[in-house]
């Protein structure tokens, strides 16, 4: 099945994705298919993307890498105003023209867990866009797929870091960036549950997500209070605590009741992997008994196991670690396995792509009689002890409830109380405002759609910029009498007028004529009507500039006496180059298959990483 063409909001959300530049923060509930819709984008990759998180293991769950890697933001606070963050006075990072160039390409940023992104984090991002693209456009005009619940996991900002930054910000959230309340953004709420089939349990969940909980829910939860609890021998209950040095402790105690020698097992690193990002302990240290917990999907394609899965080790040996698990027939021989670290580059042919740039590989186990809360994160439990009342921060009790299926699978160490639920006021005013802004995103779906057409197509039959390009060059040789002498200028002043003057007009007569027939389309993609005479104008208007402007761009050798002439000459002819290869690519690509969004930006990004044109591209064709 899949899942996104099975559901609306997830529908919504490609096509928004797809066939707009609107950027979309996707929102819902835990268990409601944030994760698959990025595993299905990520296979499919509409456009030119690249995915981030705000941490490590974030990263590597969702196969992209953390933002601060990416774009190369060092650690510490960044102050609206000051020329980086509080730390980078001290370490200073360079950017490579390779890193330079995957920006400058980039069509679609995704930041998963953005829950966890605070604002001055945001708005660094927003700097590095700016710097390398449009800077008079917010995140330099990439459009930006926002991933994560604001109910879940909060930012972390410490008592220090928000005394700094209370005078710019009016909260720690993403939603605070200055940034992004430039951008128009739609928001989608995912309301289809995958995790729980149980209405009652699902109403429970909604109310401590909303901080609404009643008298009679707070009953019916307080329920599941057991003093003194032991989980039965025959199923493997997992414990959810809001402190690492409580899981670790009870770990251990759990461990150390176990009769037989530990069995350590450390990971095999190589490459660069930084420690904040490993995936699994470095040492797994494990004894016959051990009840353990899952931390990836099984790679062998079987299914054997999935991140999140518990069971306990019946046996370990040289080949491998036994582990049983509840209604299995038999144990599951688990052996090493291998994360990656990635990162993006691009390929010679100009492809945007993930490089493995280290390895992690270890038994995919952790010992599971409790974790925190933190770590469960995007999990799923049977059955697990929730000590949550000593929940310390918004989302906690939120994200521990709603790792179970069920109520009934569910256990309290104590009787939860009000105060252990803790709920931001600020989330709920900007998701309800947000909520209520794209209440008629899927009526506006069609509008967008044909606004990102018309855009696309402006761009295409704009040659502003290859005018202007020409009009510079030959100020420059007007500039200086021997230029001005050279056979080359007749051509110039015919092409600069001409995209100049005659250009602009059929352009302008030409929008006319498609802007109509958009109107009166039912758009899902460039309807073939339309299509016929797009590609015949990028024909006509590809043999104008491989007859006007791309002769000029082999002018002959010239010898210079005058090194500030050669200085101002040399820079006019690369950005009439430049000009020239965004057009000829773009217009080769629509004239020979159409105008698809896809087609399209892919062939701008290749102009725009100065790749030779293709032989097609280069003919020169007769005017008419």
């Amino acid at each position: 099945m899949n899942m996104v063409t099975d559901n609306a909001e997830l529908e919504l959300a490609r096509q928004y994705v797809e066939l707009t530049r609107r950027s979309v923060f996707l929102t819902g509930r835990a268990g409601t298919g944030k994760t698959t819709f990025l595993r299905q984008l990520k296979e499919e990759r509409p456009k030119r993307m690249v995915v981030v998180a705000p941490t490590g293991v974030a990263a590597i769950n969702a196969q992209g890498v953390t933002i601060h890697s990416f774009f190369q933001i060092a650690p510490g606070l960044k102050i609206p105003g000051s020329t980086g963050t509080v730390e980078r006075r001290k370490t200073a990072y360079r950017m490579s023209e390779q890193k330079k160039n995957i920006i400058r390409t980039l069509d679609l940023l995704v930041i998963d867990e953005i829950s966890m992104v605070r604002c001055d984090l945001l708005d660094a991002v927003d700097d590095v866009l700016r710097q390398y693209r449009d800077r008079t456009k917010p995140f330099g005009g990439v459009q930006l797929l926002l991933i994560g619940d604001l109910q879940q996991l909060a930012p972390v900002a410490r008592d220090d870091e928000w005394v700094l930054l209370k005078d710019f910000y009016e909260t720690p959230y993403f939603f605070s960036s200055h940034a992004l309340r430039q951008v128009e953004l739609t928001t989608i709420e995912l309301k289809k549950i995958y995790r729980q089939a149980d209405e009652e349990f699902i109403n429970i969940l909604a109310q401590i997500r909303t901080n609404t909980l009643t008298a009679a829910t707070e009953s019916k939860l307080n329920s599941r209070y057991v003093e003194g609890f032991k989980a039965p021998a025959d199923e493997e209950w997992i414990r959810l605590t809001t402190h690492n040095a409580a899981a670790n402790a009870y770990n251990s105690r759990m461990l150390e009741g176990l009769a037989g020698a530990d069995w350590n097992f450390r990971a095999k690193i190589s490459g660069i992997f930084p420690e904040t990002s490993y995936p699994a302990d470095e040492v797994v240290t494990l004894r016959d008994g051990a009840q353990v917990m899952f931390v990836k999907n099984d790679p062998t394609g079987q299914h054997r196991y999935f991140n999140g899965k518990i069971g306990r080790v019946t046996s370990i040996s040289g080949r491998g670690v036994n582990v049983r698990c509840k209604g299995e027939d038999k144990p599951i021989l688990v052996e090493p396995v291998e994360w990656e670290n990635m990162r993006y580059e691009l390929t010679a042919d100009g492809e945007l792509k993930e490089t493995v740039d280290g390895t992690f590989i270890q038994y995919p186990l952790r010992l599971a009689w409790a974790i925190t809360i933190h770590k469960s994160q995007g999990l799923t439990f049977d059955h697990a002890v929730l000590d949550i009342n000593r929940a310390f921060a918004h989302g906690q009790t939120y994200v521990a409830l709603s790792r179970c299926r069920t109520l009934e699978g569910l256990v309290l160490t104590k009787p939860l109380y009000v105060g252990s639920v803790i709920c931001d006021h600020n989330v709920d005013s900007f998701v309800n405002k947000e909520l209520e802004r794209s209440v008629h995103s899927a009526e506006q779906l069609p509008q967008m759609e044909r606004d990102y057409l018309e855009a696309l197509l402006d761009e295409l039959f704009n040659f502003t910029a290859l005018a202007n390009a020409l009009e510079g060059m030959l100020r420059v040789v007007k500039r200086y009498p021997f230029l001005a002498q050279q056979d080359f200028v007749g051509p110039l002043e015919e092409a600069a007028k001409w995209f100049t003057i005659d250009a602009a007009d059929i352009c302008a007569r030409f929008r006319r004529q498609y802007l109509s027939l958009l109107e009166e389309a039912s758009l899902t993609s460039m309807p073939e009507a339309i299509n016929g005479r797009v590609k015949a104008a990028a024909d006509y208007f590809m043999g104008e500039v491989s007859a006007l402007a791309l002769p000029l761009l082999r002018v002959g050798a010239i010898a210079f006496s005058n090194k500030l002439a050669k200085s101002q000459f040399d820079r006019a002819v690369n950005e009439l180059k430049a000009a020239v290869a965004i057009k000829t690519a773009t217009l080769h690509e629509v004239s020979e298959n159409g105008m698809s969004i896809r087609g399209y930006l892919d062939a701008k990004a290749r102009s725009q990483l100065h790749l030779p044109m293709s032989p097609a591209s280069r003919r020169t064709k007769r005017r008419n």
